[in-house]
């Protein structure tokens, strides 16, 4: 399995509103880029709408992780998952804080990049009221004037990029003061004054391995193990996704970005569907696209420029997948590029074994 860079270009229109300005103007999140002003949507923001769609694309697969509060803190319970049992903690990563010893962290795999529009904002606002419930207030007899407000708006073309760590997505561990305990096919893990028990069996041979399982067609279905060590006084846990699982939270993260996210804003339906899309499995999980490709026009029809100098990067470890559109047209002709999405998952290493697809799905509905 390779890790993945994906750049992909999106038309957007005001997806990421920020704080009010003057009272009763909705402002949008701008920024400076080279002495010109740009819309930019988060990289928060951008999260929430790919782990919305996944949830409304691969509903139990992606359910949300639980979460408890630490004071006046929210933060994920990794007493109820992990990233064997829930997708969203393996693939956005955590923070757990523990009183009296050391947090319990997980870098996020996925790396996401602020979406950044090509174009400048120009200062574009727009005037609304909401006239309707006034006309239907005042033919009931009630008072009442509308309420007018102010939006700032920008629609535009926008630049992202993802990338996916393979070597994280499916590995995490913990560092841990009190050794771990073992009976009845139940290990206990404690960390402060929490306690975590998870259903598994030893492994032969291996008194510090557990296998975690599902039923499938009355066959025991590895989906991930956890072993545990002892160094200098601290007990390591280890928790290792199966490799198939693995593989398919990775499909199914870069299959949800190619067909668009599900985005609304201010209450209007958006389209983070991209136009242009060149991905690759690469050595490093590093962006390294993104500072090459853009847009320009030419005789009225915009073209990608940077392509060429992208397929000069010697960290590119399989074939280069290339998705334009009518709007966007690409024309390129290189051994490294393929048009076909196929043969680019097959390239950096994601084709699964088809009869244990549906396994993570009956783990999530009976670990319980």
């Amino acid at each position: 399995m390779k890790n993945i860079t994906l750049t992909m270009i999106f038309e957007g229109s005001a997806l990421n509103r920020d704080e009010k300005v003057g009272g009763n103007i909705l402002s949008i999140k701008k920024m400076n880029v080279n002495g010109e002003i740009k819309s930019f949507i988060s990289k928060v923001a951008i999260r929430h709408y790919l782990f919305e769609s996944l949830q409304k694309a691969f509903e139990n697969n992606w359910r949300e992780a639980s979460v408890t509060g630490q004071g006046s803190v929210v933060q994920f319970d990794i007493a109820k998952d992990d990233i064997i049992s829930n997708a969203e903690l393996d693939a956005f990563g955590y923070m757990y804080t523990i009183s009296g010893e050391n947090s319990l962290t997980r870098k996020s795999p996925i790396g996401i990049t602020k979406a950044i529009s090509i174009s400048n904002y120009e200062q574009d606002i727009a005037f609304y009221a909401n006239h309707d419930l006034v006309k239907r207030a005042n033919e009931q007899g009630l008072n009442v004037s509308p309420n007018p407000y102010n939006k700032e708006e920008h629609t535009a073309l926008y630049k992202i990029s993802f990338t996916i760590d393979s070597k994280i997505l499916g590995e995490d561990t913990w560092l841990v003061n009190d050794e771990p305990t073992f009976s009845d096919n139940e290990l206990v893990l404690k960390f402060g004054d929490t306690t975590k028990k998870i259903k598994c069996r030893q492994e032969k041979n291996n008194n510090n391995k557990y296998l975690i399982e599902t039923q499938q067609d009355s066959n025991s279905i590895p989906i991930g193990t956890i072993s545990t060590e002892k160094k200098n006084n601290i007990f390591i846990i280890r928790f290792s996704l199966s490799e198939n699982l693995k593989k398919k939270r990775i499909k199914q993260l870069i299959d949800t970005i190619k067909d668009g996210l599900y985005a609304q804003s201010s209450g209007e339906a958006n389209t983070i569907v991209p136009l242009f899309i060149i991905a690759s499995g690469v050595k490093i999980p590093s962006p390294v696209f993104h500072s090459f490709i853009d847009l320009k026009k030419e005789e009225k029809q915009m073209k990608v420029i940077g392509i060429n100098d992208c397929l000069k990067n010697s960290w590119l470890e399989s074939k280069v997948y290339i998705q334009d559109c009518e709007k966007i047209p690409v024309e390129i002709n290189n051994e490294k590029v393929t048009r076909d999405w196929n043969e680019f998952i097959k390239s950096v290493g994601l084709i699964s074994d088809e009869n244990s697809l549906n396994h993570e799905e009956k783990y999530e509905n009976t670990k319980d």
